[in-house]
């Protein structure tokens, strides 16, 4: 009786006589490699360290946004179609030839002046190019003095632009000359007006046969 009470006892004393702290706190499960034995207990602070969970956080720098791909654009030219006039338009009208020539004179004269030459010589020309076969001259005067002074003036003024049309060439029998005096002036005056405009001659081309002037 005495020998089992012993045998009961042995492993109380072998539980006493250990320190209760050497392997309290080893546990495998938990991943705790504690110290076994006579080794000294873990300080609190290491086993709150040990079993605190720790969060840890993860920066990603961010990626730079990628362009959009370039697209090409392609402008194609504007072509502007004319159309072509009809073709029953007529065409434009040829320009006219000159045929109204002015002279003038200076007061109480009838000699003709270098420009007064250079006009005559361009009336024959376009005479002789465009085919007229008519030429009238016609003097005309201011309103100074009577009218049958001024009728004279008048018609010595034409014959001196007919001299000059012979002499360059002109047939007399295509000339006709007309006086008339300060009856038809280029500018309205009063008498007694030494308007330098009326003062002048005036040279016609036209095509119109001589026999019709009897």
């Amino acid at each position: 009786m005495k020998t089992k009470q012993l045998l009961l006892l042995l492993p109380i004393v072998a539980f006493c006589s250990t320190p209760g702290y050497a392997n309290y706190f080893s546990n495998p499960r938990l991943g705790t490699n504690l110290n076994i034995g006579s080794a000294p207990n873990p300080k609190p602070a290491d086993l709150r360290e040990a079993f605190t969970y720790k969060e840890t956080t993860t920066t990603y720098a961010a990626q730079p946004a990628e362009a959009p791909p370039a697209i090409a654009m392609v402008v194609e030219p504007q072509v502007q179609t004319i159309a072509s006039p009809p073709a029953y338009l007529a065409p434009l009208p040829a320009p006219q030839a000159v045929h109204h020539f002015l002279i003038f004179f200076d007061f109480d004269k009838s000699n003709l002046t270098a420009e007064s030459r250079q006009v005559v010589a361009e009336a024959v020309n376009a005479a002789r190019q465009n085919g007229f076969v008519r030429m009238v001259v016609t003097g005309h005067t201011d309103t100074v003095g009577s009218f049958s002074y001024n009728q004279a003036l008048s018609e010595r003024r034409a014959n001196a632009v007919r001299a000059e049309m012979i002499g360059l060439g002109m047939n007399n029998a295509e000339i006709v000359t007309i006086g008339k005096s300060f009856s038809d002036p280029l500018v309205a005056t009063g008498p007694g007006v030494r308007e330098p405009q009326n003062r002048r001659d005036v040279i016609d081309l036209e095509n119109i046969p001589l026999a019709e002037l009897d």
